[in-house]
This record gives structure tokens, sequence and C-alpha cells, in this order.
């Protein structure tokens, strides 16, 4: 062991013993490794940490640094390919977790120790109701009738702070909004009063101000009840506003720990000030005079009819999604669109580039008309505008190799001379997009999330647009491979001269990347003007609101 590492991550904490409070879990050596084909991978090792009675304390660290492990291990919610190595250690109240039969174990999930996982979609059955899943966790653990689990439950949902908890029991899992159901799985969390919560990237998926709400819910929860707390995120402005004491995990090991502003004020591992430096930084480089408008809307509007009652008394009603919006983004330019889940901003995007159809309004690209194109009077203009998507696993092909991902769009346009031609584009594009050019018969599912984001711009730009619809690009990443999509994105616009259109609800990156924002509220924009202007000096309370959620993470 470096002396490095014992210096700066030693087996237990810096503040152990200079306050009163009770010692609830103490992990020693914890190890976890996994069979893989082709031998064995060390996933967590010889981590130590404490955890005292009403605290919170905070794992972070980059996907794949063994966060999520270290805390399945807890639960000893592990696949049967993992294995608790011997010599590990989790005492909980005086309890060792290793030794602890599956029964046992299933006793103290819940009761004494809850969980909160990452995607709330995932986890909540979709075919029984809200009320029956909150239900069944009562029972499994107290022996009480239907009429009091079912009240039991909607104290629950009204102490998470859920509108119309009566109504919410009788709701599925998908007729429930991305924070809505989130608060189901932390009230199923908290329904037996557990010692110790933990609570795994808890807000990755949602809204700023949604995200503000649940953190400061789950805090307010905490300081009423006792529990303790273990946050695992990689949002370092969470952990400095939520959390006591700090542990970096990179590869499988707490590179360091300490006090939470010590470790912000002074980190002294070069990880730990890798991540530190890592939030989205830099603004986008000026624009140099007027070159021309590349996309222009006006007055768009998008309405869907959707259905309300049942199949045999139907009642349909009119959605306005997109409510006679404007837009012109100048050549060289990134226009970001920002709002909450459900304001329009993808909706907007996609009409703009006829991907849906719009019910009012007039679109132009490049000066000409395109608002009555039909997909085939569109087709010559798709390669001179791309869009990439947040969730590039799911907009790539697990099918078709890298090359032919890239190549596909070449071959559909017509670009490229001949087959030699295109590959050579195809690895062009590759390295232009910051990966190496000899992937080509590989898989996506061979690569990171933050690589695969990289091949999907890679395909968009293979074809030389002029324009790129950026949905939410980054931010199903980590911040540090966030910081390298930005950098890439910049360098492109720089060198290949494109117009973003930058749709997301991460504020910071908006900051960081885009020349003007748009923000929009319910289908309408309530606010818009240069970045610096907006994000510094917001005229109304929704923009201000979003501002202090991105920020300052207060509610």
């Amino acid at each position: 062991m470096s002396q490095d590492k014992e210096n700066l991550a030693p087996s237990e904490r810096h503040d152990i013993g200079t306050h009163d409070r009770e010692l609830i879990l103490d992990a020693r050596n914890l190890a976890v490794n996994f069979k893989v084909e082709g031998g064995i991978v060390e996933a967590v090792r010889d981590v130590s940490f404490q955890l005292h009675k009403g605290e919170t304390i905070a794992l972070v660290g980059e996907s794949g640094s063994g966060k999520s492990v270290t805390a399945r291990a807890i639960m000893k919610l592990l696949t049967k390919r993992a294995t608790i190595m011997p010599g590990s250690k989790i005492t909980l109240k005086d309890r060792d977790i290793v030794a602890t039969s599956d029964q046992d174990m299933r006793k103290l999930r819940g009761n004494d120790v809850a969980m909160i996982f990452q995607e709330p979609m995932s986890s909540l059955n979709p075919v029984y109701t809200i009320g029956q899943q909150i239900c069944e966790v009562l029972h499994l653990h107290n022996k009480m009738s239907r009429s009091q689990a079912m009240d039991r439950a909607r104290e629950l949902l009204e102490e998470v702070q859920i509108p119309e908890p009566e109504a919410r029991l009788r709701q599925y899992p998908h007729q429930l909004s991305g924070g809505q159901r989130q608060r189901v799985m932390i009230a199923m969390a908290l329904a037996n009063r557990p010692d110790v919560l933990i609570a795994d990237e808890p807000t990755t998926a949602l809204d700023v101000t949604v995200q503000a709400q649940i953190l400061n819910l789950i805090k307010d929860l905490k300081d009423r009840h006792g529990m303790a707390v273990i946050l695992i995120t990689h949002d370092l402005t969470i952990v400095r506003q939520f959390s006591e004491y700090v542990y970096v995990m990179q590869n499988g090991v707490v590179q360091e720990h300490n006090d939470t502003e010590a470790l912000f004020n002074n980190p002294k591992h070069a990880y730990t000030k890798h991540l530190l430096a890592s939030e989205p930084k830099g603004v986008a480089n000026p624009l140099v005079g007027e070159e021309g408008t590349v996309l222009e809307g006006k007055d768009v509007r998008v309405v869907f009819t959707l259905k309300r009652g049942g199949f045999f008394k139907p009642n349909y009603f009119d959605l306005v999604a997109v409510d006679d919006l404007s837009l012109k983004l100048q050549r060289h330019e990134t226009l970001g669109i920002v709002g909450e889940s459900g304001s329009g901003k993808t909706t907007f995007g996609q009409a703009l580039i006829r991907l849906i159809g719009n019910n009012g309004g007039e679109i132009f690209f490049d000066g000409k008309p395109i608002h009555g194109n039909d997909r085939r009077a569109m087709r010559p203009l798709r390669s001179r505008m791309q869009i990439v998507f947040q969730d590039p696993f799911a907009s790539l092909n697990p099918r078709m190799s890298i090359r032919q991902i890239i190549e596909e769009g070449l071959i559909v346009n017509g670009i490229g001379a001949n087959t030699k031609d295109r590959v050579d584009r195809v690895r062009q594009a590759l390295v232009d997009a910051g990966m190496p050019n000899n992937i080509l018969n590989r898989f996506p599912h061979e690569f990171s999330g933050g690589q695969r984001q990289r091949i999907a711009i890679a395909r968009a730009i293979a074809l030389e647009p002029e324009f790129i619809l950026l949905d939410e690009p980054t931010s199903a990443l980590d911040l540090s491979v966030q910081a390298q999509i930005i950098d890439l994105l910049r360098k492109l616009q720089d060198e290949k001269g494109l117009s973003y259109l930058f749709i997301s609800h991460d504020l910071k990156v908006v900051r960081a990347l885009c020349h003007r924002v748009m923000v929009m509220q319910h289908g309408k924009v309530v606010e818009q003007g240069p970045v610096s202007e907006v994000l510094t000096n917001p005229k109304t309370e929704y923009t201000t609101r979003l501002v202090r959620a991105a920020f300052e993470i207060a509610a």
C-alpha cells in the first residue's frame, strides 16, 4: 500500500472520537469480486468507512468507481456473480452483516437499513398500484390490517409531500411524473423508519428544481427521525450542501476521505482535485459579427390530442405543447433552451427540424421555408441538420458495428465517392469526436456512456452538417466526461462553423456552452437573452428558482 493511500484514506475517519454521536455502521476492509468471462474483476478493494446516527456521509466518484457495489454489499443485494471477500467486515448496530443469513437479512432490509435506487421506474412494479406496493412493504415487517396499512401508506405519501395522496394510492407508476415516482420510492424506504437510508444517485434523472425538493425532503426526514444517510452521487454541488463527511472513490478504492468543508477547501489526492475541477467551466467563444440566420421559427405551434376517460366514454382534449414560439439561430451560434420536464423544449426542437409536425407557424432553414415539407421533401436537407439524443445507448443500434452506424448516414445521403472514401470519412469523424479510429468493428455495448455519446456525435458530424440539435446530450454522464463533451462541442463548432440548438435542464452546462438562452415553461418562453445576463440577473421568479436550484441546490 502506497504512503499516499495510507495518509489520505486511513481505515478510520479523521474525526472519530471528536463528537458524541453514536456509531451506527462501520465497514472495514470491504472487498467485492465479480466473476466475468475471462477472469475476476475486483470491483471494490479494501474499502473502510464509518457512519454515525443522524448524519449524512457521501460516496463520490465517477461511474465504475465502486460506489453502488459498496452500497449493495451493505444491503447484501449483490448478484450471484459477486462475492464479498474473506476479511471484509460490515457492522450495523453491533450486528455482523457479512455473516448474517439471507433469511435474517430480509428482516433487516427495510427495517434497519433501506435503499432508494437511481431509476424509480425500474424499481416500481408497473402492474401494481402505488398503494399496493407501499402496503406490501408494511405487511412484510408489521402485523397490521389492510385498512391500517392503507392509512399508513397515505400518511407516508403526505410525509413525502405528494399532492392528493388519496388519489395517488390508486394510480400506477406510469401515471406519475419522475419526481413523484422518486417520492414514492422514498416513502417505501421510510415505511418502517430505518436507522440507515442509502440514497443511490436519487436525483440523477430529475429536473434541478425537483432535485432540490427531493434532497431537501431527505434532509428534513433525516433531521426529524434521526436517520443516518449514505448519499451516493457524482454531483459535487449536492455533496457540499447535504453531507458532513465525504469518501472519494476511484476504481474500487477509497483515495481520500475527510470532513466535507476540509475536502472541498483543501483536496489532497490528484483524483479529488480532478473531480473538483470537472464542474463545467468557461463560456462560449464570442460571436464575431452577423453571419446570417441558419434556422428560424415564427409563431410555431404544436398541439397534441389526448384521451381522458374509459374505453366506452372517451373524452378527447387538446394539449398545447408549444404555444406560438419564435426563434432565430445565427450561424456559429449556440442557443440554449432550458426548462423543467414537460415544458415543451424537446417538442419545440423536434418541430423546428420537422421530426414532428407543427399545427401552425412558419419554419425557415437557410432562408427557405420548410414548414410545408413532407418527409420526402425534407430528405435532401437531412444531412445538413443532425440530432444528438440524450441516451446514446438507445439511439445507437446494438446490432450494428461502429463503422455501420456512422457509415449508414453517408450511404443514405449519397456522400462519399466509394467504399474507401466513406471509411476514411468514418475514421475522420471518430478522430474529430475524440475517439480512436481503429474501433470500426466493435459494437456499442463495448463502450462507456461517454464514449457512446462521442460515437453519436461522430455519426452526426460525419455528414458535415451546418446545424445540430443537441437534446440533453450530457445529462446521463459523469461530471468529468461532461466537461470533455463540452470542450469537444466547442472545438467542433470553431473548426466546422456549426450552429447548435442545445436543449437541457442543466444550467451549469448551458452557462459553459451557450451564447443565448431561452427559458420555457408550459409551452411558452418566459425569459430569453444572453446567457451571462439571464443566469446572473434573472427577471422572472421561475428563472430565479431554476438558477438557485442549479447553483445552490436551495429550495
